[in-house]
């Protein structure tokens, strides 16, 4: 039974081995398992200095109160943020759609550029539709 199996084994390697070599790809190496690790380490890694930028934000602002000094208002920091993140996403968004257009247009992938350049716009449009009219009582 177990020559068998080991039979049977060596024969479905062999068979992988040619499928793979058939398609012109090749086994996974360790670039590949660095590259599917970039990805996770930057999320973990943003999302460590999103916390760390809302405690210090949180710590200013405590301290402004307990001093009695004036605050801004949360639309202010709204709007700050989403011009930072609109400008961030509009300017990643251009040269990506810009390498799919010109690579191969008829891929579906060109999504991968045109998301962050219509979401990056959307947000600098927010900031600028959001912005206090002029006569109008400011907080």
């Amino acid at each position: 039974m177990e020559t068998e199996q080991l039979k049977n084994i060596t024969q479905l390697l062999a068979e992988i081995k040619s499928a793979v070599l058939k398609n012109g790809q090749f086994p996974s190496s360790t670039a590949d398992i660095i590259l599917a690790i970039v990805p996770m380490v930057a999320v973990v890694f943003g999302s460590v200095l999103l916390f760390f930028l809302i405690l210090y934000n949180y710590r200013i602002r405590r301290e402004k109160i307990r001093q009695q000094l004036p605050t801004e208002s949360a639309l202010d920091h709204l709007r700050f943020i989403s011009l930072l993140a609109g400008c961030l996403s509009f300017f990643a968004g251009i040269p990506l759609t810009l390498f799919f257009v010109f690579t191969n247009p008829a891929n579906p992938g060109i999504l991968g550029g045109l998301i962050p350049f219509s979401a990056g716009l959307g947000l600098i449009v927010f900031f600028y539709l959001s912005q206090p009219k002029i006569g109008a009582h400011v907080r």
